[in-house]
């Protein structure tokens, strides 16, 4: 895939050496801006990255930064200034993190970036499911009561998504027959709206990816295992990254920060779940993440 002139050159701040790699090797090129201090060994960056390229600020200041990354764009004509709210949260307190976002995303607003939403969860699913890709078994259902008859013709236990009247997404396992009239009574409650979706629940080693995407190209900056998962050896490594990059393409992702949660089994990999961290941080959430009154949001395990 080729990448338009304006990207090829990007800023990576404050990222782990994993998505370092990534750029490198997806042929752009890159700066970074990381903190003033030394590394640990196992967050060293990758020995392509010229040491003219590294350049430090502390991420206690804000003024510092936003000087170093305007001062940055303007002399070396940076088509994107890129980070991961991950790799700002790692070490920096909430104060300083919060205040290193602000001053990224008034700078994306600067210039115009571009703000391209994932589907929701419904749309993702389709898209999915008509390309064979991560094929799940999946009902949408109109009401909350034709979600419940979907529901008791899936064997139990399964999985339903529905947004809430601020358009937040919800996920909810619901495991037996009891759950699921709960299910239907706070959803109610909570004034959820169709459509709704019903999926079989997943099983399986689950990894969440973490992929910035530059112009359409996805670069995977990490996959961690969750829970019991054991660190996944490179075949499925290479079926994860597959999984996830084709679910963005699909959906005609071009620019942003996506987490997937991903599910391996003796089917391949399959896709629970897919959000943007970011924009849920800045106030237009697509899904939730948090557990409320016997409702588990934003997880199918």
């Amino acid at each position: 895939m080729i990448i338009r002139q304006a990207a090829e050159r990007v800023v990576l701040v404050r990222p782990g050496p994993g998505l370092v790699s990534a750029a490198i090797v997806a042929g752009l090129d890159v700066w970074v801006v990381s903190d003033p201090g030394p590394r640990p060994p196992d967050a060293r960056l990758p020995p392509e990255l010229a040491p003219q390229r590294l350049l430090r600020v502390d991420f206690e200041d804000p003024a510092a930064l936003r000087a170093l990354l305007t001062d940055t764009v303007v002399e070396h004509g940076i088509g994107q200034v890129l980070h991961l709210a991950s790799d700002l949260e790692r070490g920096l307190g909430s104060g300083a993190a919060a205040a290193a976002e602000e001053v990224l995303r008034e700078l994306s607003d600067s210039r115009g970036q571009p703000d391209r939403a994932l589907p929701d969860a419904v749309t993702i699913r389709r898209i999915l499911n008509e390309s064979r890709t991560s094929a799940v078994r999946a009902e949408e259902a109109r009401s909350i009561t034709e979600a419940c008859s979907l529901a008791e013709g899936f064997p139990l236990p399964v999985v339903i998504k529905s947004a809430d009247k601020s358009g937040c997404w919800w996920t909810v396992p619901v495991h037996d027959r009891p759950a699921l009239a709960r299910w239907a009574e706070q959803a109610a409650t909570a004034r959820h709206s169709a459509p709704y979706l019903v999926e079989e629940l997943l099983t399986g080693a689950k990894f969440r990816v973490e992929t910035l995407t530059v112009d359409g190209m996805h670069l995977v900056a990490g996959i961690t295992p969750e829970g019991t998962a054991p660190p996944p050896h490179d075949a499925e490594q290479a079926g994860i990254r597959a999984t996830v990059r084709a679910l963005l393409d699909l959906a005609g992702y071009e620019s942003g920060t996506t987490r997937t949660d991903v599910l391996v089994s003796a089917r391949g990999s399959r896709i629970a779940a897919a959000t943007e961290p970011d924009r849920e941080r800045h106030g237009n959430a697509r899904s939730r993440a948090a557990v409320t009154s016997g409702i588990e949001r934003g997880t199918d395990r």
